[in-house]
């Protein structure tokens, strides 16, 4: 019998009720590259998904149900699990791709010897308004000597927010399997942070390490799916509090003085990215009193009007 020929890229989809938007997007993938698995994880969905997926044939595409709806967190560990990539990505099956998002994220980590990760911008589309906006398409500063590798990893979450989410991302497969890495099941927020700082964590003792930025909106976000969780828990502020705290542990016991300036400045960009997420909220202006005092959210209402979005 032959010897079935390991992937270059595995890519991993949980899914719940999304099964159009999924089987466009698993079309994208395999008529986009050749040496990948792509791994989809049905969470128990309730319509028709799981039959429109299996309708596709191609042997590249491998598909697992869960017993019983579990958060999209289990779903991407069964998929880990599963995977056997040199190079592992994440997506979500209600967004979007480039069709040569496979090709220029893989180029990117795989063209550099002391690539560790590569992060491409986001053009993210909100569905309400049919406005478009792309992000993470400047580039961000080096590392310099003054810096740990995790000050660095802090000053980039200050920079902006291309390092919090675990889709626009291509990671080497070999170090997530090594050091068993998968997302707290606990957590229904900012578990893809807490991923992709605990696989930058690994790299905290590799010399020259590097993170590679693709100055290109490939992935494609759609803003305000039905089946998107993110806005509704955003509105909490103890869940950026929760988030705050992993990153103070995550960072150690005896943070230096330049960790220590990067986390109090990522504590006040939490509390402005709360009060604008509560700002953007479909919600009357009492109900967002009860997320925000009431000069935080005139404060979060004008910053919303001037960044237009």
């Amino acid at each position: 019998m032959a010897k079935t020929k390991t992937p270059l890229v595995s890519v991993i989809i949980p899914f719940f009720n999304t099964g159009k938007s999924l089987v466009k997007l698993v079309d994208k993938l395999l008529c986009s590259f050749d040496e990948l698995e792509i791994i989809c994880v049905d969470d128990k969905s309730t319509d028709d998904s799981l039959k429109l997926i299996q309708a596709e044939t191609d042997p590249r595409l491998k598909i697992i149900k869960q017993s019983k709806n579990q958060g999209s967190a289990a779903a991407r560990n069964r998929g880990l699990a599963t995977a056997s990539g040199k190079y592992i990505v994440f997506l979500d099956s209600d967004d979007d791709i480039s069709s040569s998002f496979i090709n220029k994220m893989l180029s990117s980590i795989s063209q550099d010897e002391h690539a560790v990760l590569a992060v491409c911008g986001i053009r993210q589309k909100y569905l309400a308004t049919h406005k478009t906006v792309d992000k993470f398409v400047d580039d961000v500063p080096m590392q310099t000597a003054q810096e740990s590798w995790k000050a660095y990893i802090l000053h980039l979450m200050v920079l902006d927010g291309r390092l919090y989410s675990s889709v626009n991302k291509i990671y080497l497969g070999d170090v997530i399997r090594a050091h068993q890495l998968t997302f707290d099941t606990k957590l229904d927020f900012a578990e893809d942070t807490k991923f992709v700082l605990d696989y930058l964590a690994c790299f905290a003792d590799t010399a020259n390490a590097q993170i590679n930025c693709v100055l290109e909106p490939l992935y494609i976000y759609n803003y305000g799916t039905p089946t998107s969780v993110v806005a509704s828990s955003s509105l909490r502020w103890e869940n950026w509090q929760k988030n705050y705290t992993d990153i103070t542990k995550w960072l150690g016991p005896e943070p230096t003085k330049l960790e220590q300036k990067w986390l109090k400045k990522l504590l006040f960009r939490f509390k402005i990215s709360h009060a604008l997420a509560v700002e953007r909220a479909d919600l009357s202006a009492a109900e967002k009193l009860q997320y925000l005092k009431k000069p935080a959210l005139l404060g979060a209402s004008l910053l919303h009007k001037i960044r237009g979005n």
